[in-house]
């Protein structure tokens, strides 16, 4: 998704996409990084709401967003330490999105 969609917190629907497109963006990055290059396959979802949501300053509106997204797609979960990692499914879903 480009960078340059607004981000209003007044149209819930439309940052519910911009925040799936956003996640999937980054997580799929992140796993090609993997791929290539080894390291975690886990990451911290602070980080990842920093790179990919500066815009949204709470990050209890993007829980609420992200955990409805998790519950439905199954591509990531998030454990109790507050990390963040692809399913299998989710993998697919990155390696789907390269072809």
């Amino acid at each position: 998704m480009p960078d340059d969609v607004p981000i209003s917190i007044d149209d819930p629907e439309r940052d519910e996409g911009t925040i799936r497109a956003r996640l999937m963006d980054e997580l799929c990055k992140r796993q090609q990084n993997f791929d290539r290059d080894g390291g975690p396959q886990r990451w911290n979802v602070t980080d990842i709401s920093q790179s990919s949501f500066p815009a949204f300053t709470s990050r209890q509106y993007l829980d609420r967003f992200i955990e409805r997204y998790r519950n439905y797609s199954e591509y990531f979960n998030i454990d109790a330490n507050d990390s963040i990692g692809l399913t299998d499914r989710g993998r697919r879903y990155c390696r789907d999105l390269e072809r």
